[in-house]
């Protein structure tokens, strides 16, 4: 039993992300043919221009999505750009001084957990996602920055880290008593960890002051560049709803997604259980190359996650990203059919 089933039935929730479409019209069709496909909840991301130039119409694509009986979830999609996403950021050519900074030194283009201007910053931004109507906010692969993720992989020494910003220098300090190091420590791991449980906590909260359910999908990888080391420090938290990740087998270089995907399913699901939460596990689509390969990934990927007993299965993104050529899939009718019919 969890604190409050995900679909509010025995039945384990299904679902897809959708972007890039903000006329009701042509949304609509899809949540139709969302729902005719067997799919009973939907993410829509929330980018800074979401924010900023459509809130009233993501308001009325939740409910329509609510008028279909699809639980709805949002998501910070790259706000910031320290969550996931193909979107870009004006908050951080805003107010780079809110920027992280690297151990060499180097401003880099992603906010700092620790910036108050950026903690604000998110405090609104929770307080107007939640006020679209969401059931769930999806704190979506909150990461420390990742220079091979850039391109910048040749720009930094192999162990740059971040961030050494003047507030993450000053909290260090406070925590500690001694001047942050430049090489990292055990102390500087912990640091970065309590940092971003922190700031997790601090939107946790005005989420669930505003009755909404609250997601943490951690990248698959336990380490503190990517998130997290121990995740039963998540599981535990009192705030969460969800404890999910997204185990995508060919980004990571993985050619086994049954045991990839696998260990991370079996983990979110016990750590869930342990906790009286639920867990959720998201299936690749995108950046897949065409052949009967890929799709049998998929299919694998997809009953291995249903078969570890977790609460929540989602593909990102709907129709294979067909809509986003920089990451589409080769074959996208192909790999959604395959996700789709491997559905119980």
């Amino acid at each position: 039993m969890t604190k409050e089933s995900a679909t509010g039935t025995n039945g384990i929730e299904t679902g897809t992300s959708y972007f890039g479409v903000r006329d009701r019209r042509h949304v609509e069709r899809d949540l139709d043919r969302f729902v005719e496909s067997g799919l009973n909840a939907v993410l829509h991301t929330f980018s800074e221009a979401d924010r900023e130039y459509y809130q009233d119409t993501m308001a009325r694509i939740v409910t329509a999505s609510h008028d279909r009986d699809l639980t709805v979830y949002v998501n910070p999609w790259a706000v910031g750009r320290v969550f996931g996403g193909e979107a870009l950021s004006e908050f951080i050519g805003r107010h780079p001084d809110q920027c992280q900074v690297m151990s060499t030194g180097d401003r880099v283009g992603a906010a700092c957990f620790n910036a108050p201007r950026f903690r604000s910053f998110m405090r609104e931004w929770t307080r107007d996602a939640a006020d679209l109507g969401a059931d769930v906010l999806f704190w979506d692969e909150p990461h420390w920055y990742i220079p091979a993720w850039h391109d910048k992989r040749d720009q930094f020494p192999e162990n740059a880290w971040s961030c050494r910003c003047t507030h993450c220098r000053t909290a260090y300090r406070e925590q500690f008593d001694e001047p942050m190091p430049v090489v990292p420590t055990e102390r500087i791991e912990r640091f970065r960890e309590q940092s971003l449980l922190s700031f997790l906590t601090d939107m946790m909260e005005v989420a669930n002051d505003r009755g909404v359910r609250n997601a943490v999908c951690l990248l698959p990888s336990e380490d503190s560049d990517h998130g997290l080391r121990n995740w039963s420090n998540l599981a535990e938290h009192p705030l969460l709803d969800v404890l999910s990740t997204d185990p995508y087998w060919a980004v990571h270089g993985n050619e086994a997604p049954a045991e990839f995907v696998g260990y991370f399913a079996d983990m979110v699901a016990s750590l869930a259980q342990t906790h009286d939460i639920d867990s959720q596990i998201w299936i690749q689509g995108f950046r897949l190359d065409g052949g009967a390969n890929a799709t049998e990934a998929v299919r694998t990927a997809t009953r291995t996650a249903i078969e570890s007993g977790v609460d929540s299965v989602f593909m990102w993104g709907y129709d294979a990203c067909r809509s986003i050529s920089s990451i589409a899939c080769e074959q996208p009718d192909a790999v959604w059919s395959a996700y789709l019919e491997e559905l119980p």
